[in-house]
């Protein structure tokens, strides 16, 4: 066995879609595709309890998920193939061909692996090791060629499964991204695909229901075909530490009556809405106590994307594959969200862009050609962004394991964001993962705990 890191790697091989099923294809990236070509890449982790030795695991569970894989790929093939930049760096498209494949590796982790899910802070040092390396950019006939998915599954003997994921965003969002795995899950547990087939859950190709009548696929390119590929390739930090923080029903109950009570004409007091606010809000006043300058006037953005698949005219499936989302996002001074009423200007200024953006008479997609150039303006370090969300059900997915102990979007360390998900236990109840410099995480910690007991106060 070889060793990598922090694993022994027993096995690693590429999965390629089922022999004969899948012909040469290309994809073009819409508008939707291309503001994201440069984004770093989407790294998540699923943790799965397995009280079995490595006999069994690489004897029964091996076998299963490559044979489950390859069948998967065969309806997902994009993920197999790579994204083709033309000589000169033209407008670059999702290509496969044959031969393609994805890289999987099979790994064992002496690692603690309750150690490892709990949601208590950790070294994101200590997930290096567990996350899926996509194969390097390389060169083809002149041609720049970049792998787009890569997966690794760990196996902590005797007590537990990590199924990592590496994506480039440029090739699907969330939504999509989600059903690939839960895709690859269902056929892992029931050993076929045709519940794909039975349940209408395969995935929609056709770009040309993209309708782009005012030419922002040119608009974005414009910006973005600037910037030199680099393949994304940013690695983890080694000093930051990740922790997930629980916000149970009966608090955002309490959150919404407080919203409520302070602005009684909002119309959009959401779960989300509350949830993001309370976590905007304990982010800007930990960077203070963290001993970080704070200059009030500065202006903090929270931004995050909303899928458009059925706002768009005409509308596209839910199971439209590629990048739908338009970007949300609330602004305001650093000295509003310092202040006692912090969260109700956090929740009011989230609520308005949600409102803005979607329900716009013009539609989802009114002033877009500003989308990219809007953001070049915000100062990096003061955006808070959003991975994942709710409506995604991750601990629903099966791979016949059971539901996961964990998820993490462990890639929350290179972006800065937050993820978002339901409680495996309680949907109602939010799951938020940060990853911040310790001194900061202490400070968030102390202030979103405390700020609870103000709350209920109030």
């Amino acid at each position: 066995m070889a060793s990598f890191e922090m694993v022994n790697v027993l096995e690693h091989c590429k999965l390629a879609p089922a022999p004969g099923t899948v012909n040469e294809k290309s994809l073009p990236l819409t508008f939707f595709d291309i503001p994201w070509l440069h984004f770093p890449l989407i790294q998540h982790l699923f943790f799965y309890e397995f009280p079995y030795p490595k006999s069994h695991f690489i004897d029964t569970i091996i076998p299963l998920l490559k044979q489950s894989l390859s069948l998967t790929l065969k309806h997902f093939y994009p993920f197999a193939g790579k994204l083709i930049f033309p000589p000169n760096f033209g407008k670059p498209e999702i290509r496969y061909v044959s031969g393609d494949a994805v890289s999987l590796l099979f790994a064992e982790s002496n690692k603690d692996f309750n150690h490892i899910t709990g949601n208590h802070q950790r070294n994101v040092a200590e997930f290096h090791s567990l996350v899926a390396q996509l194969p390097p950019v390389s060169i083809l006939s002149d041609s720049l060629v970049a792998p787009l998915l890569a997966v690794q599954v760990t196996l902590f003997p005797n007590s537990g499964i990590c199924i990592g994921f590496t994506f480039r965003h440029v090739t699907a969002d969330g939504n999509a991204c989600t059903r690939f795995i839960r895709s690859w899950a269902s056929i892992n547990k029931v050993g076929r695909e045709t519940t794909m087939v039975e349940s209408g859950t395969l995935p929609f190709y056709d770009r040309t229901m993209v309708k782009d009548p005012n030419g922002l696929a040119s608009v974005f390119w414009n910006h973005v075909g600037k910037i030199k590929f680099e393949g994304s390739q940013r690695q983890l930090s080694t000093n930051n530490v990740i922790a997930t923080f629980i916000l149970g029903q009966s608090y955002v109950q309490q959150l919404k009556k407080w919203v409520l009570s302070q602005c009684p004409t909002s119309s959009h007091v959401s779960t989300f809405t509350v949830t993001c606010a309370y976590v905007w809000t304990c982010m800007v006043k930990a960077r203070a106590r963290s001993g970080e300058r704070v200059t009030e006037d500065e202006l903090e953005h929270f931004v995050f994307g909303a899928d458009c698949r059925a706002l768009l005219q005409p509308p596209l499936p839910a199971t439209y594959f590629g990048n739908c989302l338009v970007s949300c996002l609330a602004t305001t001074k650093t000295k509003e969200l310092m202040g006692d009423n912090g969260f109700i200007v956090a929740a009011k200024t989230i609520g308005e862009a949600i409102q803005e953006r979607l329900q716009k008479k013009e539609g989802v997609l009114k002033d877009a050609e500003k989308w990219i150039s809007e953001f070049e303006t915000l100062k990096e370090d003061r955006i808070v962004g959003v991975a994942g969300s709710p409506r995604f059900a991750v601990y629903d997915i099966d791979f016949g394991l059971g539901k996961p102990k964990k998820s993490e979007v462990v890639s929350i360390d290179m972006t800065g964001s937050i993820s978002l998900n339901e409680c495996k236990n309680d949907k109602e109840s939010f799951e938020i993962g940060l990853s911040l410099p310790k001194i900061k995480m202490d400070a968030f910690e102390d202030i979103f705990a405390n700020g609870f007991q103000v709350q209920q106060n109030c």
